[in-house]
């Protein structure tokens, strides 16, 4: 599998550049290569981010040669490629598919060929499986709440403290 230094796309071994300033392009040699999931902009930038983030999914975007209106509109709506690890490609492009971002009917077949390329290769990146651990929606929450919970027992804690502290100094003169 092959993909772009520059935007990210993956293409199959069969091309040789990117349609994008005709880059030359790189083979995908290790599991957290980051190659672009889908082309968004305006609302659909913060779905595929949220969509992504409660996934787990590691994601950036890089802004297209476009006009930014973010100083008209207060928010910038330029087109942006959103782009994750090889290894959660499949598992984001799911999801985009799922949001409606992606119409899996209008991509090419270059895209399935990915996705046989990212299954076929899965024993090889998952060696390290072991390294990282999926944390289910439950569990995320629950660590969310014990930590708001601790987090207000430090404050508490600290400021009983300080209360006794004055009052011990007040004591003593």
């Amino acid at each position: 599998m092959l993909y772009c230094p520059k935007c990210k796309k993956l293409y199959n071994d069969g091309t040789e550049r990117c349609t994008c300033k005709n880059k030359k392009l790189k083979p995908v040699t290790h599991k957290n290569t980051p190659v672009t999931v889908c082309e968004v902009s305006g609302v659909d930038r913060e779905r595929v981010r949220a969509a992504l983030e409660d996934a787990a999914i590691p994601s950036y975007e890089i802004k297209k040669k476009s006009i930014s209106y973010e100083p008209i509109t207060g928010g910038d709506i330029a087109d942006v490629y959103v782009v994750v690890p090889y290894q959660a490609y499949e598992k984001a492009y799911d999801i985009c598919v799922g949001i409606g971002v992606i119409n899996p009917d209008d991509n090419s077949v270059e895209t399935e060929e990915v996705l046989k390329d990212i299954n076929s290769k899965k024993s090889d990146f998952d060696k390290n499986a072991d390294d990282f651990m999926e944390m289910s929606s439950s569990k995320r929450t629950l660590v969310r709440i014990v930590s708001g919970v601790l987090l207000i027992a430090v404050f508490c804690v600290f400021i009983w403290g300080v209360d006794y502290l004055i009052e011990l100094i007040k004591g003593l003169l």
